[in-house]
């Protein structure tokens, strides 16, 4: 299988209030231990050039924003950074031992009791901002995702204002409210440094990956990051395509693409298989593009593009060559038309 997916802009939401304390978490109510089913299939999605968006399959068309939930205009400063396990409530009781995430279930330990699947229906949690402020969410929903990914847990994810008032912490690209997975860790949604786009793990925090942006989309690909495929871990392959469907070729969070492009992309693991008779443009590592075909020039006004230039870039003459290589991509056209 390949894919093709369309790029997202990061999307303006409504400001949240500062921190409350954990007594606005209400009053303990007795807890379910509801769990969701899982069923295993195969798995196709769109890419998109935000890090948490959503796509389908087929040529993706790349897009280039990390994250679509921004609070309030697009700058990092409205941004939702980070989610806190940390103060999370479940029917208002805060008083967990800890809270933490398997795939995409929430799991809570509280006493000699594990809390997990339905029993997070109105969770709260409390997230921070580019600026420091705090923003409080809730899950409103939840529901097992759409075939062929019907194995993960979705949320519909939910954010309170200064006036109190309830809004969709994820929009796609045209304005819509979708759904969400958690993803351990976090992202550095900053562009044009050496730690843009970068994940990493983080034992405090986690990521709501809306549908729309790659985290999401390359989860849907079928690059879970907390999956392994032969017994390699796929956590770098995620990183990788999170790079590549942003066209984030120089690895500093800086997307180079735009809506409506499409590429193939496909890796030596079979998650993606090569489909189409494209014109090979770049390899792929977590960093971003290792190097570029000079036979495609979809691409060749960016900074990195000649510094990594390789005649041989796709090739496999060589184990040093492949050594490192996570995905390969493909664009319909080499670049090479007026």
């Amino acid at each position: 299988m390949s894919r093709i997916v369309s790029a997202l802009p990061l999307l303006a939401l409504a400001a949240c209030s500062p921190a409350e304390t954990e007594a606005d978490l209400g009053t303990e109510v007795p807890v379910s231990e509801e769990t969701f089913g899982s069923s295993t299939s195969g798995l196709t999605t769109e890419n998109g050039g935000s890090l948490n968006g959503g796509s389908l399959n087929g040529g993706s068309l790349n897009g280039g924003s990390l994250n679509g939930g921004s609070l309030n205009g697009n700058d990092l400063s409205g941004f939702l950074i980070h989610v806190d396990y940390a103060g999370a409530a479940i029917n208002g009781d805060s008083s967990l031992d800890w809270v933490r995430i398997e795939g995409t279930q929430f799991q809570a330990k509280q006493g000699d009791v594990l809390h997990t699947g339905t029993a997070f229906l109105g969770a709260w949690f409390y997230g921070t901002l580019g600026d420091g402020r705090r923003a409080k969410l809730r899950i409103a929903d939840m529901r097992a995702a759409e075939a062929p990914n019907g194995d993960l847990t979705e949320y519909w994810v939910e954010y309170r204002d200064d006036d109190n008032v309830w809004h969709p912490l994820c929009r796609d690209s045209t304005g819509a409210a979708v759904w969400a997975y958690p993803v351990k860790g976090v992202y550095d949604y900053r562009r044009g440094v050496p730690t843009g786009g970068q994940h990493s793990d983080d034992p405090d925090h986690f990521t709501f990956a809306c549908a729309g942006g790659a985290v999401q989309k390359c989860i849907n690909l079928g690059y879970r990051p907390w999956a392994s495929r032969d017994g390699v871990s796929l956590a770098a392959h995620h990183q990788a395509c999170t790079r590549l469907i942003r066209a984030d070729y120089c690895g500093d969070g800086t997307p180079h693409t735009q809506n409506g492009n499409r590429v193939n992309l496909y890796d030596k693991l079979g998650i993606q298989t090569d489909t189409e008779r494209w014109f090979f443009e770049a390899s792929w590592d977590a960093q971003g593009a290792r190097c570029f075909s000079p036979l495609n020039r979809s691409h060749a006004g960016i900074p990195c593009y000649n510094s990594r230039l390789d005649l041989f870039c796709g090739l496999g003459l060589s184990p040093e060559q492949e050594e490192g290589i996570l995905l390969r991509n493909e664009t319909p056209t080499a670049g090479l038309t007026p």
